[in-house]
């Protein structure tokens, strides 16, 4: 199992590698009595994430779910979502009737400051908040958010408090609790690391010290890491098809890292079915049920993700990137390529080189 366990970690740096994520805080909001956040849905490439410092809030979602969050609980919204967050205590409000994200951002140390108080009211925060978002370019970072569920909160699972006569039209929006404690085989009820990071967050956001903002950026990148960790190691993330469930499945995780390590290799589906312990057509059904795709669709994704990642280096030839992404020749690679990305290899090195 330990083995196991590192061959799935190999794996998801890999694919954090590939996906570029980058994680940078936008602004700290302290609120106190009553207030509304609202975040209209963000543009593609986007996750966005919320840490509360302290206090509390609720989160609304736009199917009407409200769901409370403390003092050192995140939630992260991998496709950036629409959502609001409002007071702990008191009555929803009705959308549009409060927006505070109007309110002019001013300067408190190196971080953008929204508040609805003055000073010496701040020093009763009902919410000490900071928001951010994780960017990714390209598909690595899709095909790992994708992943995750529409919202995933770090924290102890709560009920949500649901609003009558709320309509929502779009698909049901999947929300994930996972828990901020270890599981028992590794050191039972102690805290989670994402902890110790929210309070060195606070710490670096609240001084203004040198190199704060560099130190901020670093801890964020960390509570990604942390996040899909959490995420991964949970039962969730055998529900949800992706790479993820993909993952913590051991005969298909060996199929993964085989195809991981060698994306140019000459597979088929014997061959993969073979390394999993199974017959072909047990195989196929059983990895379409893990990833939500076929076995080749999925090789041939690593396929284009590794050689996006050739493209950027100019000491790759076109007819290299072809041989060490498993193609017979230049212009099979360049079909392939363009079919899946919607340009041409020349044209994304150029872009991206």
């Amino acid at each position: 199992m330990r083995a196991n366990e590192e061959t799935a970690a190999d794996t998801l740096g890999r694919l954090l590698q590939w996906a570029r994520l980058r994680g940078q805080l936008d602004l700290r909001c302290r609120m106190h009595d009553v207030f509304a956040l609202p975040h209209a849905q963000a543009p593609a490439g986007i996750a966005l994430f919320h840490t509360v410092l302290e206090g509390g809030c609720r989160l609304g979602l736009p199917d009407g779910r409200w769901y409370p969050l403390l003092q050192g609980e995140m939630v992260v919204l991998p496709r950036g979502l629409a959502h609001n967050l409002v007071a702990l205590q008191g009555a929803i409000p009705h959308d549009g009737a409060l927006d505070d994200t109007r309110r002019p951002l001013r300067q408190q140390g190196w971080l953008p400051l929204r508040s609805n108080a003055s000073d010496e009211a701040c020093l009763r925060d009902s919410l000490d908040l900071v928001c951010g978002r994780f960017v990714h370019q390209g598909e690595a970072g899709g095909l790992l958010l994708q992943a995750l569920p529409d919202v995933l909160i770090l924290g102890e699972p709560r009920s949500a408090e649901s609003v009558p006569g709320a309509h929502w039209p779009g698909a049901p929006i999947q929300v994930v609790h996972v828990p901020l404690l270890w599981p028992a085989a590794m050191g039972g009820s102690a805290l989670h690391p994402v902890l110790g990071l929210v309070q060195l967050l606070r710490q670096e956001t609240s001084a203004e010290q040198p190199g704060a903002r560099a130190m901020a950026d670093l801890l964020t990148q960390a509570l990604l890491l942390h996040v899909l960790r959490a995420y991964a190691q949970s039962e969730a993330a055998r529900q949800l098809p992706g790479v993820l469930k993909l993952l913590a499945e051991p005969r298909l995780q060996a199929v993964v890292q085989a195809m991981w390590q060698q994306p140019g290799g000459d597979w088929s589906l014997d061959s993969l079915a073979e390394r999993a312990a199974m017959s072909r057509a047990t195989f196929t059904r059983h990895f379409a049920q893990h990833a939500g795709m076929s076995p080749w669709a999925f090789l041939t994704q690593l396929r284009m993700l590794h050689g996006m990642e050739l493209l950027r280096d100019p000491r790759h030839s076109l007819a290299q990137i072809a041989e060490l992404t498993g193609y017979q020749s230049e212009s099979a690679f360049s079909v392939a390529f363009r079919k899946y990305s919607g340009q041409t290899p020349a044209r994304y090195r150029r872009e991206h080189g």
